[in-house]
């Protein structure tokens, strides 16, 4: 079976809500009651096609099938993707800290768990119901941190309940020692749904792994909460749904023929967050000073680009301008252009004078002396960290580009 075909039954078995491999005991069921041989070429393709109609039956006669299975089925294009953080590196970098500041305090408080070894034995001390419990325990989790020769603290889950009142069955365990998260912006519809705009939450494998181009058709598994407006990857079938437009056969189900103008959706569904390119700096101390996301989509005309990869960072960047930045001013009073830091998972197939559509959060550092001092009151220009790209004409082409070089364990004894 070919790799076209076996994509086919992994979209068929989404419509279904059924794994790959019983999909494809399904055919297998079809194509023998109908004496077709899979291992011939036209009696394969018949047999796909019987399992087309197999399918479009069942969810026409069980119309509750997909929303009756945990998740459902999306069409659309992703605007941006953030990257993937390790949100307990912050966490343990500050827990050190407060460690270090005040030992007794952070003890006390069941944040941390103390670890001392003596004669290859692990001695545990944590506090429980107010109390100090030691015990022998036979390893040391990955998440400790070494404090001293032969001690170690380990970052602990203080949080007893949550806010919705439930107990939290983690409470007074060990912390993971990397806890992945990546939120994605995408704009896309359900099923018999409208478009419209979500975040998808990503977690640990599916946050790093995600590779989803932006700007590009895709069909997606997910679980979406409406009230929300927010999407959460799915562990066992998120990644292996995703399926590009452009791939698809037409006679595939899943196939979408004709879509919107993505511009036409961005400005519908996500008005919000648009900033004109001449007033960054502005839209910039607007957003820094309120809650919530911190999300710009804005547009220019790209004036230069050094496609070199920045050996710290792996990011690449241009330059852009507003489109009608040279017209009515004095040639001292022309805005500056926007630099945009560009990472490794957006392309750049466009070149200098392409119009292109940004979409990422903005930044502003102070400015430093020439010993490295930071001076008061005096900032760079706004840049953008960029998320996705849409270019909306693309000129030339991009230079080349020069290389720079470069799960929870089992706690059962906790």
């Amino acid at each position: 079976m070919n790799e076209r075909m076996t994509n086919e039954l992994n979209g068929l078995a989404n419509k279904l809500g059924i794994s790959s491999e019983e999909m494809t005991k399904k055919m297998e069921e079809i194509a023998t009651a109908n004496a077709l041989d899979l291992e011939n070429e036209k009696h394969l393709r018949s047999a796909l096609a019987l399992t087309r109609q197999f399918v479009r039956s069942s969810t026409k006669t069980n119309t509750n099938t997909s929303s009756g299975s945990f998740g459902d089925m999306a069409f659309g294009f992703v605007v941006g993707a953030e990257p993937a953080r390790d949100i307990q590196e912050w966490s343990r970098k500050t827990l050190l800290n407060d460690y270090n500041a005040n030992a007794n305090t952070v003890f006390n408080e069941g944040r941390v768990a103390e670890v001392v070894e003596e004669n290859g034995v692990y001695e545990k001390s944590q506090i429980r119901n107010g109390d100090v419990e030691t015990k022998v325990i036979p390893s040391l989790p990955n998440c400790s941190i070494e404090v001293d020769e032969g001690k170690w603290i380990v970052p602990l889950d203080n949080v007893e309940a949550y806010s919705s009142g439930d107990k939290n069955k983690r409470f007074g365990k060990p912390l993971p020692a990397e806890e992945w998260r990546r939120r994605v912006h995408f704009i896309g519809k359900k099923e018999n749904g409208d478009y419209q705009y979500w975040t998808l939450g990503l977690k640990d494998s599916l946050a790093k792994n995600w590779t989803v181009e932006p700007f590009r058709w895709f069909h997606i598994h997910a679980y979406f909460n409406d009230e929300r407006n927010a999407c959460y990857g799915i562990k066992t079938s998120t990644l292996g749904s995703i399926r590009y437009n452009d791939n698809l056969d037409a006679e595939d189900d899943l196939f979408v023929g004709n879509m919107p103008s993505m511009e036409d959706l961005l400005a519908e569904h996500m008005e919000g967050y648009v900033a004109d390119l001449m007033e960054i700096e502005d839209y910039h101390q607007q957003i820094m000073s309120n809650p919530g996301m911190k999300l710009c989509i804005t547009d220019g005309i790209v004036s230069s680009m050094n496609l070199t990869v920045n050996e710290k960072t792996g990011n690449r960047v241009i330059w852009i301008e507003p489109a009608d930045g040279n017209y009515g001013f004095e040639e001292e009073e022309i805005p500056d252009s926007t630099p945009c830091w560009i990472p490794s998972n957006v392309d750049i197939d466009f070149g200098v004078g392409s119009d292109v559509i940004v979409i990422g959060r903005t930044n502003q550092s102070r400015k430093k002396d020439s010993d490295g001092n930071v001076l008061e009151d005096e900032w760079n220009p706004v840049s953008l960290n960029v998320y996705g790209i849409l270019p909306r004409i693309a000129l030339g082409v991009a230079p080349e580009v020069e290389e720079a070089n470069s799960g929870d364990e089992e706690l059962s004894y906790w």
